[in-house]
């Protein structure tokens, strides 16, 4: 998966989801209430049927003239009267209780409840109310079970569909990362002899001028190079053996800052070097080195004319500074993001302190930067 992809998928689905779970959450809740009330409606017409139905047969028994009667009962419901101050009469359900009424019709878990006024008094009712079991539930059983397959048909498209969407992308991505790395790999047999031709001229022949101009092929060389080399850890890193060896720093540091002196003097700018003796640190050497290159780069890239840069190392900490252009608060925040410039005017992919940040953290490295704007920046690396 490609740098990116992850968090492009993530966004994609994440929004497609959470349109699509909204949208099926407020049609599946507006249908639930919807059968809800015409469930309601039918209910309680059905038992308005079933109480004239009982107020029918109690009239009837009620013009009997005997001295037992036979309380009617049905298959379909269960009923009660009540006299006129809500005392039980009689109830073929030990579940109905008048003082739960507080509307004429009512469903409790699994039983729709329905009372009615009785008149006359049969009895000496003067209330009657019928208790059927009820299947209401079974709406939101089935609408339950239905959001969860639609959730999950839902996601499976969601899922292939930003697949689908992707692949071009995908596709692109890949030929673009052969074309570079088939690109980088090129390169480096010429920005090599390049540098090894320069090198080897015997410049004590040359004149002023031509002197100049081999120091600018050679500058220029050199920035090519220090390109590909960053074009090579961005690439290869994961693909290439570690050597973690004992580094001399106070060494490595002498090479790196006479490699830039050249490109360093162009801008006339100089380096003042604070360091100590026997500074060790065990970690890969092109590692290290493509960190080094990339804090000493950086520092002469954004440095103001005819100014100094100062690197100090002591046994514990490396701290670069310049007096350039600096950062604001927020640049300093999103500086380790990867393709990320500030400054579009400088040259550079915006690599240099993604490639810090990852040796760094694979070393413990905590790195510090402090930032003013047109004062200049300060980077201080500690293990």
């Amino acid at each position: 998966m490609y740098r990116g992809e992850k968090k492009s998928i993530i966004y994609v689905l994440g929004l497609y989801l959470s349109s699509t779970l909204l949208l099926i959450t407020t049609l599946f809740i507006s249908y639930y209430y919807y059968e809800q009330e015409q469930f309601a409606h039918s209910e309680k017409d059905l038992l308005k049927k079933y109480t004239l139905l009982l107020t029918q047969q109690l009239s009837e028994l009620n013009e009997k003239s005997s001295e037992r009667y036979r309380y009617p009962r049905f298959n379909e419901f269960e009923s009660a009267i009540y006299d006129i101050d809500k005392n039980l009469i009689f109830s073929t359900s030990k579940d109905i209780d008048i003082t739960k009424f507080k509307d004429d019709f009512f469903t409790k878990e699994s039983n729709s409840y329905f009372i009615s006024s009785l008149t006359p008094y049969y009895f000496g009712a003067a209330y009657i109310i019928i208790e059927k079991k009820s299947k209401h539930l079974d709406i939101l059983d089935n609408l339950i079970f239905i959001a969860i397959v639609t959730i999950i048909i839902t996601l499976v498209t969601s899922v292939f569909l930003v697949n689908l969407v992707l692949r071009p992308m995908r596709e692109n991505i890949k030929l673009l990362d052969s074309f570079i790395k088939d690109t980088t790999h090129e390169l480096n047999t010429p920005i090599t002899a390049i540098l090894t031709n320069i090198e080897t001229i015997d410049s004590s022949n040359c004149d002023e001028k031509t002197l100049r101009k081999l120091k600018r092929i050679k500058i220029a060389s050199q920035s090519i190079s220090n390109i590909y080399e960053d074009l090579v850890y961005i690439l290869l890193n994961h693909r290439t053996s570690t050597q973690n060896i004992d580094l001399n720093l106070k060494e490595m540091l002498h090479q790196r800052v006479e490699y830039f002196t050249e490109m360093a003097h162009t801008k006339k700018i100089d380096f003042t070097l604070d360091i100590e003796k026997d500074v060790y640190f065990k970690a890969d050497k092109k590692k290290i080195q493509r960190l080094i290159d990339n804090l000493i780069s950086n520092a002469i890239k954004y440095s103001y004319k005819a100014t100094t840069i100062k690197i100090i190392l002591k046994y514990s900490s490396l701290i670069i500074e310049d007096e350039g252009k600096g950062m604001s608060k927020q640049e300093v925040k999103n500086i380790f993001t990867r393709y990320l410039r500030f400054d579009k005017s400088q040259g550079g992919f915006g690599i240099g302190y993604s490639i810090i940040k990852s040796i760094a953290d694979e070393y413990k490295i905590k790195i510090d930067i402090v930032s003013k704007q047109n004062q200049g920046t300060k980077v201080a690396l500690s293990w």
